[in-house]
């Protein structure tokens, strides 16, 4: 007994080294949760940066299409009627009565002024939808042509 009661006190750390070896892994907990923070926190801030990004450019296509609106809005403001013909009265053209009119006939130009961009008529074919016999079967159907007559015959029942 004595033998094994000094066995067990050569072999038995000191108390110190327990205190060592708790210290260390609890540093290295530390040193872990401190990973696992900084990595979630540098998924945040990149995913806040993006998501800030995406603002911004939202409003500059939102900016962007104010502009192109404002622009749309004084094309059609200046190619109107009354506006076209302020430009042109001010250029020196005036208006033309019916009477003023001159025609003139170009030989070679079709006379017919009548342009049809459609595709010719063609006649409609109608198609009849039809599926195949597979698919029109119900399940009693089916059940009936590949479970029941096996189910007969094993019982011996002669239809």
């Amino acid at each position: 007994m004595e033998n094994f009661r000094n066995l067990t006190q050569a072999y038995s750390q000191a108390p110190w080294r327990k205190q060592l070896k708790f210290i260390g892994l609890f540093l290295l907990l530390v040193v872990f949760v401190a990973l696992i923070a900084g990595i979630y926190l540098d998924v945040t801030a990149r995913a806040a940066t993006i998501g800030r990004e995406i603002l911004i450019m939202k409003n500059e296509i939102d900016v962007l299409e104010l502009v192109v609106s404002d622009l749309e809005t004084q094309l059609a403001y200046m190619t109107s009627s009354n506006e076209m013909e302020k430009r042109a009265l001010s250029l020196g053209f005036q208006p033309v009565e019916i009477d003023q009119a001159m025609y003139i006939v170009v030989d070679g130009y079709p006379a017919d002024g009548y342009v049809n961009l459609a595709p010719p008529p063609e006649t409609v074919k109608t198609v009849a939808a039809s599926l195949p016999p597979d698919y029109t079967e119900s399940l009693f159907d089916w059940l009936g042509q590949n479970i029941l007559p096996p189910i007969d015959e094993v019982l011996g029942v002669i239809p």
